[in-house]
């Protein structure tokens, strides 16, 4: 996949943040857009700005935990573009603090939407990829929280967890056909809910968010890269990111050191 011009992407949870990021990357490389999302009025919002890059955009009104919305959103795309070539799975919610101190319904919630909300699009989409037989990529958005368990996150972090082992299978399943897949694993992008988030933590805190947050036109620039040069995994930081996953391979490798020593296997 090496060009964009006149191909179609549809982004769930396109009206802001990274998703919104996603939109403009693909319009401004030639791509139809569709954004898809649970919040009308942002939604609006969103596709005029977005409309000032390229009139090559739709918004749907869409639930991805809902897969009728999803199948209306599939018939509109169709009517509007034709043949979609890039599923964006990028809804999602935040959720959970400890273990025993997140509630079963936020549990159920955060998982319904953050994983079966990607599932419910593969579903609905990847079969129509694979019969129109053209170049075709899928984005499932995780999370960095779904590659290192740090912090207190439960239902979040295990939901983004979750969503790495399925788009890894995924690969698996589609390593011989027109349709690729990565599964992006952004630690901290400079959205609402980072904005949020600044607004309470200490100033030591603050300081590395700064340091460490990247902008949502940035990750959509790194997705469209990654799309290009067919890289699964997509991170967006290579410094605090690149430190704390060598410091888990580390101490999986380690645990496996202890428990067979490379003597014992010579």
């Amino acid at each position: 996949m090496k060009h964009f011009n006149k191909k179609t992407a549809f982004i769930t949870g396109g009206a802001s943040g990274i998703g919104l990021g996603m939109a403009k990357a693909f319009l401004n490389a030639g791509a139809n857009v569709a954004i898809g999302d649970i919040n009308e009025e942002q939604l609006l919002i969103a596709e005029k700005e977005l409309k000032t890059i390229s009139e090559n955009i739709i918004s749907i009104k869409i639930d991805t935990a809902d897969t009728t919305t999803l199948e209306s959103a599939s018939t509109k795309i169709g009517d509007s573009f034709g043949h979609l070539h890039f599923l964006c799975n990028n809804a999602g919610i935040p959720g959970g603090s400890k273990i025993l101190e997140t509630p079963e319904e936020r549990w159920r919630l955060v998982h319904e939407v953050n994983f079966m909300g990607p599932l419910n699009g593969i579903n609905l989409f990847l079969p129509q990829m694979l019969e129109h037989g053209e170049a075709s990529h899928i984005v499932n958005t995780s999370s960095f929280s779904g590659i290192h368990g740090h912090g207190n996150q439960s239902a979040y972090g295990s939901s983004k967890f979750a969503l790495v082992g399925m788009s890894e299978f995924l690969r698996n399943d589609l390593k011989d056909t027109n349709v690729s897949v990565s599964v992006l694993c952004p630690h901290v992008v400079d959205t609402n809910i980072i904005s949020k988030l600044k607004a309470r933590v200490s100033a030591d805190v603050l300081k590395m968010i700064n340091q460490m947050a990247v902008d949502p036109s940035t990750v959509g620039d790194q997705v469209l890269k990654a799309i290009i040069e067919k890289e699964f995994y997509i991170f967006c930081d290579g410094v605090h990111t690149r430190e704390m996953l060598k410091a888990r391979c580390d101490a999986m490798l380690s645990a496996m050191d202890r428990q067979f020593p490379e003597e014992e296997n010579d």
